[in-house]
């Protein structure tokens, strides 16, 4: 999906996490394919930039339908870093975004609206480097539903 002014990047299917199949209403790892979806930093990057240890890359997250309607829904999408591609030890937080009800927000601002958010974050945290990544959605309020189709883009090395 595009939206207007969107900088473009290159879609890799190796590289997708959420396949916007349904609406998000409860808080868990964002799916693929009706799974969690795991990308593999530390080598699988299909048609993407050779694999350097230590990548700086985009979160793309495509908002194509978000409610808001009773006033109090907040998204949290953070992105979970590990080096169990299971998930269950050495996990980290590398970046995070917020969304929703404006006025219920942690810091109040403009309500979210459907749309493209980009966000930036690297496999490194702490001095340590993580192979595997996942997308985290914590939902709030009364009645939330979010729909996205995610993706990262890795960007080329300076």
């Amino acid at each position: 999906m595009s939206f207007p002014n969107d900088r473009t990047y290159s879609f890799d299917a190796n590289l997708e996490f959420s396949d916007n199949a349904a609406a998000y209403t409860a808080s868990g790892y964002l799916q693929k394919g009706g799974a969690d979806g795991v990308i593999d930093l530390g080598g699988n990057q299909g048609t993407s930039p050779a694999q350097q240890a230590r990548i700086d890359a985009v979160a793309i997250f495509d908002v194509t339908a978000l409610d808001i309607t009773s006033g109090n829904e907040t998204y949290q999408i953070d992105i979970v870093v590990s080096n169990d591609p299971a998930f269950l030890t050495t996990l980290a937080i590398a970046g995070g975004v917020q969304l929703g009800k404006g006025a219920s927000l942690r810091v109040a601002a403009t309500d979210s609206v459907i749309g493209r958010v980009e966000l930036g974050f690297t496999n490194q945290v702490c001095g340590v480097t993580y192979q595997y990544m996942k997308a985290y959605l914590t939902v709030g309020g009364t009645t939330p539903s979010i729909n996205i189709e995610g993706f990262v883009a890795v960007l080329a090395e300076p």
